[in-house]
């Protein structure tokens, strides 16, 4: 019973130990861990908006349209970006998107997401939002593998759950879009 006891001291030791190293790891590592997600989404930012003053986000009790920036040139709002939270294999996909006035999707960048190596992760690549670019406003943001051109739906093979959350997404941030300037 005594070495049951003593094995059970070391443990709490052990854990005590790594909790109290993690602890100051973390609180050193917090601040830069903030300071380069703030780059991240200014850089996306300029990325889908290069042109333009981008305004604050104002957040919408939506759980997919999560929040949206006017993007304003000589005085006029001319677009949106719209922050987006999809539903992956993986888990949640965060995009940030940009729409003209009618709901047009002009730019997409896929934040973050936990999708499959070799499968959802082709999201991640430059080209992969291309499909959807020109679709939300007079055209519909394609939410099914069969609404895409063939070469579109062979990118889209094996990761049909990432391809259905993303388009999804976008097509709420494009109706989300619409109903912005129906308000104005």
């Amino acid at each position: 019973m005594k070495e049951i006891a003593a094995i059970g001291a070391r443990l709490t030791i052990i854990c005590a130990a790594a909790a109290l190293v993690l602890g100051v790891v973390n609180h050193f590592t917090a601040p830069r861990i903030a300071f380069l997600q703030e780059e991240k989404v200014k850089n996306a930012l300029k990325q889908i908006a290069p042109e333009g003053e981008i305004g604050e986000a104002r957040p919408l009790d939506d759980p997919v349209v999560l929040s949206y920036y006017p993007v304003v040139l000589n005085g006029e709002t001319v677009s949106y970006i719209v922050e987006l939270k999809g539903q992956g294999y993986g888990g949640d996909l965060q995009i940030l998107a940009g729409y003209r006035r009618d709901g047009e999707l002009t730019a997409a960048v896929l934040m973050a997401n936990g999708e499959t190596p070799g499968l959802g992760k082709n999201a991640e690549k430059a080209g992969y939002m291309d499909k959807f670019i020109g679709t939300g406003g007079e055209r519909p943001v394609p939410v099914k593998k069969t609404q895409l051109l063939p070469q579109e739906a062979e990118g889209v093979s094996g990761s049909t759950v990432t391809f259905g959350g993303i388009a999804r997404a976008l097509s709420a941030g494009a109706e989300e879009v619409k109903l912005l300037e129906d308000l104005r």
